[in-house]
């Protein structure tokens, strides 16, 4: 397993624990029951710890990642921020309940449940965005060559190489089905034009 593997292969169960000790605080101030009190606190415990682990992961994940677009960095850096202002607040609601684990929650535990719960449900979205949409972490090898250079930026063209990681993926050589791959130092307007061009010549040589 790669380094920015370990993230997404651990961010399910923090987000799992913590929605389902919301909801189980929720059905206890319909229908109170210690048990079900009990148990939300330990959801929400066991949250925070996995929370914990998983932002470690997503720490390393975030300086190891492959080559993506300028668009899903900056969805990065929001999820980010999302995650850890959720991780925080749901460690406050986790030392709130645990204390009262007998007694059903109150209005405000329920409100940062609340809260959290919407932070977290929108770091997750803006991770998938960065994945499905900006490529982070997609073995550039297995698209389209249209993609590809799509998915290909450098960063440090734009800041003189101050960036803290390098974006951009080496140039790869064609491949033996006749495609080129691209490095993403055409201008966005010649590059497209070049894509259409080789995918176009693609085809008639196929035919």
């Amino acid at each position: 397993m790669r380094p920015w593997e370990i993230h997404p292969a651990l961010i399910h169960f923090p987000i799992a624990f913590l929605l389902g000790g919301l909801l189980l605080d929720l059905v206890a101030r319909i229908r109170p029951r210690e048990s079900l009190t009990r148990a939300a606190s330990g959801l929400f415990i066991a949250g925070v710890v996995s929370g914990v682990v998983a932002a470690a992961a997503g720490a390393i994940s975030y300086y190891t990642v492959p080559a993506h677009t300028e668009a899903a960095h900056e969805q990065m850096d929001a999820h980010l921020v999302l995650a850890s202002a959720a991780l925080v607040l749901f460690a406050l609601v986790a030392i709130a309940r645990w204390r009262g684990r007998t007694q059903p929650a109150s209005a405000i535990a329920l409100c940062g449940g609340f809260l959290g719960s919407a932070l977290l449900v929108s770091a997750a979205l803006l991770g998938g965005k960065a994945v499905y949409q900006g490529g982070a972490g997609v073995d550039p090898q297995i698209l389209s060559p249209a993609v590809v250079e799509g998915h290909h930026h450098h960063h440090g063209d734009a800041d003189d190489g101050d960036d803290d990681h390098d974006h951009a993926q080496a140039e790869q050589p064609a491949s033996d089905d006749g495609h080129e791959t691209f490095t993403g130092t055409e201008s966005p307007s010649r590059s497209h034009a070049a894509v259409r061009h080789r995918l176009r010549r693609a085809r008639s040589e196929r035919r």
